[in-house]
């Protein structure tokens, strides 16, 4: 009963996998960019070097 407990509560953690910070993945392939410091954004590909282009910076807001 014990080695069941233990299945339950390890098995929903061993598919839980960590991304890099800017990374979101999905069919759209989006990345994280922090909107003049206040707001994350998902963003496709083609939009990141215009938000780094004014002070935005890649991955989420802290």
């Amino acid at each position: 009963m014990k080695c069941l407990a233990a299945l339950l509560l390890v098995l929903p953690l061993s598919a839980c996998v960590m991304l890099p910070g800017d990374y979101v993945g999905g069919p759209a392939d989006k990345r994280l960019v922090c909107h003049k410091g206040k707001k994350t954004l998902e963003l496709p590909p083609e939009a990141i070097s215009a938000h780094l282009g004014h002070g935005d910076y890649r991955g989420p807001c802290r």
